[in-house]
């Protein structure tokens, strides 16, 4: 399984970007404050330069602490977006082990989480993918269904 590569040296300042953005947003009506519109631009402009991303929308990171740290929503911005491949039905189980096991849960973060589910969306053409690991039961397994279970679904599944 190949690794994710995150920039470790621009951490600190997209976190730095991402955070006073959420400050922003919280403090000031960006839609209606002109000065403060200004302000999230200039942070928008700064984060695409940073990242070299301009599909990156820094209004997503509104109120960011609700649901996932300040590390980790940099580190998701950091991350390449997942490209097409042509994966073997070994990769897929290799990623769904590796990423889902009750020995590695904690140990992978939440932005890496999401960006191997984004992987085996693409590569597997299965939208719902996240279905079959946290609700094995929409995709038509048993609940507690094991990850070789899952794995296997998967792989039948994939188009």
């Amino acid at each position: 399984m190949k690794k994710i590569f995150i920039d470790d040296t621009k951490l600190q300042e997209v976190m730095d970007i991402i955070d006073n953005a959420a400050s922003l947003m919280e403090e000031k009506d960006c839609n209606n404050d002109e000065e403060a519109r200004n302000k999230l631009e200039k942070l928008q402009e700064k984060l695409e330069n940073l990242t070299e991303n301009k599909e990156i929308d820094i209004t997503n990171f509104r109120e960011y602490w609700g649901c996932i740290s300040l590390e980790e929503a940099a580190k998701s911005v950091l991350i390449s977006p997942p490209q097409k491949e042509n994966i073997t039905d070994g990769e897929i189980k290799e990623i769904i082990f590796s990423i889902f096991s009750d020995d590695n849960i904690g140990l992978v973060g939440e932005s890496e989480m999401d960006y191997w589910i984004r992987y085996l969306e693409l590569n597997t053409g299965l939208p719902n993918l996240s279905d079959y690991i946290f609700w094995p039961g929409l995709a038509g397994l048993d609940e507690n269904a094991s990850l070789e279970e899952i794995a296997n679904k998967i792989i039948a599944d994939r188009k």
